[in-house]
């Protein structure tokens, strides 16, 4: 190859990384300056601080555990406030499906009398 193609292939390949706002800095959806970084999973346990967990837009695959949790309610409530995105009283199957999860910063929790041990992971599908 040229060193003419090698320069376009190069200022081809900085200008893609610069479109997609690549800085190197991966994916886990963590905070770190500027502007709010949304991520595409999350595990949040009982045993976590309660943060607002930031989120991208779309369907996610809610997996959740609550061993000896009777009156368990699962929430995804929007971090600015309001109602509950998601609020499923009584869950019974281990695995759901959030549907329509605008983007934004999220409280993700497990509710109710007895619940001191829980796990909720969601991941985007």
């Amino acid at each position: 190859m040229s060193k003419q193609t090698w320069m376009v292939l190069a200022a081809s390949a900085l200008l893609s990384l610069a479109a997609c706002g690549g800085d190197g800095g991966g994916g886990d959806g963590g905070g770190g300056g500027g502007a709010a970084s949304f991520g595409d999973e999350v595990t949040v346990t009982a045993s976590d601080e309660r943060v607002a967990h930031g989120l991208q837009a779309g369907r996610y695959r809610l997996n959740w555990r609550a061993p000896d949790c009777d009156s368990r309610q699962l929430l995804i409530t929007p971090a600015a406030g309001g109602e509950p995105f998601y609020d499923n009283p009584r869950p019974t199957l281990p695995i759901l499906f959030v549907n329509g999860l605008p983007a934004g910063e999220f409280f993700i929790e497990v509710i109710g009398e007895g619940c001191d041990e829980w796990e909720i992971s969601m991941v985007k599908v």
